[in-house]
């Protein structure tokens, strides 16, 4: 049993954020070149936040601006992708706080492009 119940301010807070879970293969058109497949794209429920400004100096650039908190009631892989405000994610860092208050936390790094 956790020690504070925090499913209600995580669905509070909440949003539906598009994860990129494959891509469609690439098909080759008329011309013989290779036109690149389809994002395929899953929405999860989750909170995503930016850190604040004393965060990111205690951490000491272990954490950027671009980086986002992601608050879970169900788990994510390392690694998982995501758009959030015209930003791209990774999924980098994960702590299992269902011990303690029921959901999942990560660090999503901010990245140009998804490869």
């Amino acid at each position: 049993m956790s020690i504070y119940n925090f499913t209600r301010l995580i669905r509070k807070y909440s949003t539906d954020v598009p994860f990129i879970i494959g891509v469609t293969e690439g098909v080759w058109n008329d011309d013989g070149e290779c036109v690149g497949g389809e994002r395929i794209t899953e929405n999860r429920t989750c909170v995503v936040i930016p850190f604040d400004v004393k965060t990111i100096a205690q951490l000491g650039g272990v954490v950027t601006q671009s980086d986002r908190q992601v608050y879970s009631l169900t788990p994510f892989k390392h690694d998982d992708k995501f758009e959030h405000k015209g930003m791209k994610y990774k999924i980098d860092t994960s702590i299992d706080f269902t011990t303690f208050g029921d959901f999942y936390r990560y660090v999503a790094k901010g990245v140009s492009s998804f490869d």
